[in-house]
């Protein structure tokens, strides 16, 4: 029995100074992204480094637990980014239902000549949601990139339009995108609604990324379910203006939370698969939520996704289609 209890104290002590590490690497990046947390933080080091030169093993433990615990509090306090915002993030959509007619205003349909050299179009536009035909799950990856990959939605109309759902990090001004600056409140997280035009296109035709697009297999009754749910979020998020986070609020999180009722295996993945998000699309394969070929792998339905680069402008979504046919 006092054998046992000694296994079981040992591994609690090895546990806890585990996730007392983690805190403690995770407070100092706090410090590098948020420099205004500095003054306590220091103050607080200065004491820690006073506590290790008297070697007092146990209360140097205790004052990094105070440590980061008071960098949690810290980080809880920090106001949220307010911008001003970089030109492609610099309007959100607005959106207002009449019955089945949807008026999107500040959607984004921009004009590029380069991926940084573009005109600016934030226009108006009216859809019919009675007219919805189906939706398309999206990746981009880039940098050969494997397990991550930007994620967007797209859904058709009868018309022939399409309206992208794209959920990106909005950048301030003067600001570049960090996977670690992701997690420290550095960034606003923007719910953007685009034409394919815009949104698609600048990845194939200007930054030249492997977009790949998998039609979705659901209903008519879950495409129209799913549109009203992310118009939804985006319109909350929006307006609340949340907070980008690499892990719990980033371009994979909300499709996740949405398409769960058909994940049947998510729980299994956790909260991590929205981060390494190129394994959403085998969940989605393995519970039939892609339209597939009789007999189709996994592998052959990526090598079928796959846009290619340079799609002509004119008709761009029925080029694009066409390509994957």
């Amino acid at each position: 029995m006092a054998a046992t209890l000694r296994i079981l104290t040992r591994a609690g002590r090895f546990i806890g100074d585990s996730v007392l590490a983690l805190g403690v690497l995770w407070a100092v990046g706090l410090l590098v992204f948020q420099p205004v947390c500095i003054i306590p933080a220091v103050v607080l080091a200065a004491v820690a480094v006073w506590i290790a030169y008297r070697r007092k093993e146990r209360l140097l433990r205790t004052w990094l637990w105070v440590f980061f615990l008071l960098s949690l509090l810290m980080y809880q306090l920090l106001p949220n980014p307010q911008g001003p915002w970089q030109q492609p993030w610099r309007h959100l959509p607005e959106c207002s239902l009449d019955g089945d007619i949807l008026t999107v205003r500040s959607l984004r349909n921009f004009s590029y000549t380069t991926e940084d050299d573009f005109q600016p179009r934030y226009e108006t536009r009216t859809y019919d949601l009675s007219t919805l035909v189906g939706a398309d799950y999206a990746e981009c990856r880039w940098d050969g990139h494997r397990e991550i990959c930007h994620t967007m939605v797209s859904f058709a109309f009868a018309d022939g339009r399409h309206l992208v759902f794209s959920a990106e990090t909005r950048l301030p001004q003067g600001a570049a995108q960090n996977a670690l600056g992701g997690i420290y409140k550095c960034y606003g997280l923007a719910h953007l609604i685009g034409t394919e035009e815009d949104i698609f296109a600048l990845r194939t035709n200007y930054r030249h990324e492997d977009l790949s697009l998998y039609p979705l297999n659901i209903t008519p009754e879950e495409t129209m379910r799913m549109f009203i749910n992310l118009l939804a979020i985006a319109e909350t998020n929006n307006k609340t203006g949340r907070v980008y986070n690499t892990v719990t609020a980033n371009c994979s999180t909300i499709y996740v939370n949405l398409m769960r009722h058909r994940m049947q295996d998510l729980p299994k993945h956790g909260l991590l698969l929205p981060v390494f998000n190129a394994r959403i699309l085998e969940v989605l394969y393995k519970n039939n939520c892609l339209k597939t070929r009789p007999g189709e792998s996994l592998s052959q339905l990526r090598a079928r996704a796959q846009a290619g680069y340079d799609i002509p402008l004119k008709n761009y979504s029925r080029n694009l289609r066409a390509r994957l046919e």
